[in-house]
C-alpha cells in the first residue's frame, strides 16, 4: 500500500513538471520579448494590411448575477470576456526557443477598446494595466478583462412577482469601426464555468446577436431570466390575500356593535400600507403597470365602498322607530328573508330566524299600507294555512344591506382574484 501510495505520487509529479513550458531560460525568454517589441507599437492596429478588417471573437464568461433592481432598471452580473485575435507582429518561431506561448502586460501591446454599450457607471474601457494578456508563436492573442456589468434593463413589471425578463450586455468598439476593427461572436457564446445561480432569479435561456449599427458592430448578449415567485408569494401576495377575506367582514359585524366604521378604516389603512410597499418594489414610470397594483387598487376601492355602506346602513340602523320606510328598503328586505328561507308558518313550531313578529311605522296594531305596504296572505292548501307576516324596521333594513352586500362584494373578491392571479401566473 506504501509503494503504490509513492508511486501514484511520482507519476503526479512528473505529469505536472512535463505539463509546464518552463524548458527554457530566463535569457532567452527576455530576448524574444525584447525583440518582438523593439519596433512594436501599442498605437497601431497588429495587422500588415492596416486596409484590412481585424477580426476578433468574443465571448462572455459568467461568475455571478448579483441583482436585477426592477426600482433603478439595471442588471447586475460578474463575469469575464474571452477576448481572441491575431497579432500578426507577435509571432516567433516555437522550435528554436520551446516557447509556445508568453504573457503580455496589457500596456505594453495593442489592445481593443472594448466598452459596454448599454452600462450605467463610469464610461471606460475594459482591462487596467496589471493585466495580463496571453499570446501564442503563432500571433494568437487572448485578453480576459474581468469586471462587475451594471447594465441598463427595461423591465416589464405587469406580471410582477410571476415575470419573465430578458436583459443584455452590449459590448462594442468604440474608436474603431467594423472595417478596421470587426466583432464577432465565439464558439462559446456564453460559459458558466464558475456560475453561482442567483436565489430570486433563473437563467431559462441565453444567447448573443451581432447587431451592425452605423459603421460600429454590437455584440448582444441576452440573458433570459424568469423570477422565483415564492418569496413574494408568501410575504406579500397572500397576507393581500388574507386581509382582502378581512375586508368583508365588517358586513357580518352587526350595526349596533359599535366597531363597524373603525373596522372599516383600518382595513382601508392596511391597503394602503401594502400599496406602498408593493410601489416600492417597482419603477416610477407609466411604461407598465404591475397587476398586483392593479389589485390593491381594487381592495382599496372596495374597502371605501364598505365604508359608503357602512356609513349608511349605520344612519338608516339609528332612524327613529316611527319614520317611514320607503319601498324599496321593504322590497330588500323581503328579497333577503326569501333567500335567507326566513318563513313564519301557522300551525308549525318552526318559527325560522325570527320568533316574533316584527312592527313596521310604529304602532303594534295596525298594520299602515302606506308605511311598509305590509300584506298578510293565507293560502289554504290540503288543509293547511300559512300565513306570511311582513312587519319591518330599520335595523331589519340594516341587516338585509349587510347581507346583499357581503355576497355581491364577495362574489366580485372572487372573481378578481382568481382571474387577475391566474393571469398572472400563466404568463
Amino acid at each position: 500500500m506504501l509503494w503504490y501510495t509513492f508511486l501514484t505520487g511520482l507519476l503526479i509529479f512528473v505529469k505536472l513538471t512535463s505539463a509546464t513550458h518552463l524548458t527554457y531560460s530566463i535569457e532567452t525568454y527576455s530576448s524574444v520579448m525584447t525583440s518582438l517589441l523593439s519596433n512594436y507599437s501599442s498605437k497601431i492596429r497588429p495587422i500588415k494590411n492596416q486596409g484590412g478588417s481585424l477580426q476578433m471573437s468574443i465571448d462572455l464568461f459568467l461568475a455571478n448575477i448579483n441583482d436585477i433592481s426592477t426600482t433603478e432598471q439595471k442588471m447586475t452580473t460578474t463575469g469575464y470576456l474571452k477576448v481572441k485575435w491575431t497579432d500578426e507582429l507577435l509571432v516567433w518561431n516555437s522550435t528554436t526557443t520551446g516557447m509556445y506561448w508568453m504573457q503580455f502586460n496589457q500596456k505594453d501591446i495593442w489592445i481593443p477598446d472594448v466598452v459596454v454599450k448599454n452600462g450605467l457607471t463610469a464610461f471606460k474601457m475594459m482591462g487596467g494595466d496589471f493585466y495580463y494578456v496571453y499570446v501564442y508563436n503563432d500571433g494568437a492573442v487572448y485578453w480576459y478583462p474581468y469586471t462587475v456589468f451594471e447594465t441598463s434593463c427595461n423591465l416589464d413589471v405587469t406580471y410582477f412577482p410571476f415575470d419573465t425578463q430578458t436583459c443584455s450586455v452590449i459590448i462594442k468598439s468604440w474608436s474603431y469601426s467594423r472595417w478596421e476593427v470587426n466583432f464577432t461572436i465565439g464558439s462559446d457564446i456564453i460559459g458558466f464555468n464558475e456560475f453561482v445561480p442567483n436565489s430570486i432569479w433563473d437563467l431559462i435561456s441565453y444567447d448573443a446577436t451581432t447587431d451592425y449599427t452605423d459603421s460600429a458592430t454590437d455584440i448582444s448578449f441576452n440573458l433570459k431570466l424568469k423570477r422565483k415567485p415564492r418569496y413574494f408569494v408568501l410575504n406579500l401576495i397572500l397576507p393581500i390575500v388574507f386581509v382582502s377575506i378581512l375586508n368583508l367582514i365588517v358586513f357580518i359585524i352587526p350595526a349596533d356593535a359599535g366597531e363597524k366604521m373603525g373596522y372599516s378604516v383600518t382595513i382601508f389603512l392596511t391597503f394602503a400600507v401594502f400599496l406602498t410597499i408593493v410601489s416600492a418594489e417597482l419603477p416610477m414610470n407609466s411604461d407598465s403597470t404591475s397587476i398586483l397594483n392593479i389589485y390593491l387598487i381594487i381592495e382599496l376601492t372596495i374597502s371605501i365602498m364598505g365604508i359608503i355602506i357602512s356609513s349608511v346602513q349605520l344612519r338608516l340602523n339609528h332612524r327613529k322607530p316611527g319614520k317611514r320606510i320607503g319601498a324599496v328598503f321593504c322590497k330588500l328586505v323581503r328579497a333577503g328573508r326569501k333567500m335567507r328561507c326566513e318563513k313564519r308558518k301557522v300551525n308549525d313550531s318552526r318559527q325560522g330566524c325570527f320568533s316574533k313578529p316584527c312592527r313596521g311605522a310604529g304602532d303594534t296594531r295596525i298594520i299602515d299600507v302606506m308605511a311598509c305596504e305590509n300584506s298578510t296572505k293565507f293560502h289554504r292548501e290540503e288543509g293547511v294555512v300559512e300565513e306570511e307576516e311582513d312587519e319591518i324596521e330599520w335595523s331589519d333594513v340594516a341587516s338585509a344591506i349587510d347581507f346583499f352586500s357581503f355576497w355581491i362584494l364577495l362574489s366580485v373578491q372572487v372573481i378578481v382574484t382568481t382571474v387577475l392571479f391566474s393571469y398572472a401566473a400563466s404568463n
